[in-house]
């Protein structure tokens, strides 16, 4: 399942779409997006954030590549990138998606680029 059947239209529009069919949700629609995994009894086992329409590039900054996501993540003042990624159920997601500071923990430049995307159980 690559989301809850209730998701709102408008928060999938808002999405990124993986050439899988996975979801990228903006950090601002992660409380919608288990909001309706809660309603639709949808099990939620892990989440990871990703910078998309780029790709991964070990070397430096990720690449434009628009339709790629990359979960290598720029933070401030740091070569080494950082990656976000927790597991737990949908209250435990909840609360570790909320303890990011993206304004902080996140270089400023990939801010817009940011998305969530939630491993969801069947």
């Amino acid at each position: 399942m690559m989301f809850p059947p209730s998701l709102s239209e408008q928060v999938k529009v808002r999405a990124f779409r993986a050439h899988n069919g996975e979801l990228g949700i903006l950090p601002s629609d992660t409380g919608a997006f288990l909001q309706a995994c809660r309603l639709d009894k949808v099990r939620v086992l892990g989440w990871e954030l990703w910078i998309v329409d780029h790709q991964c590039n070990f070397a430096d900054k990720p690449i434009p590549r628009m339709g790629s996501w990359c979960g290598l993540v720029p933070v401030p003042d740091d070569n080494v990138p950082g990656v976000f990624t927790g597991d737990g159920d949908v209250d435990e997601t909840e609360r570790q998606v909320a303890s990011i500071d993206f304004e902080t923990e996140v270089a400023e430049a990939w801010r817009p680029y940011l998305r969530l995307n939630f491993t969801l159980g069947d």
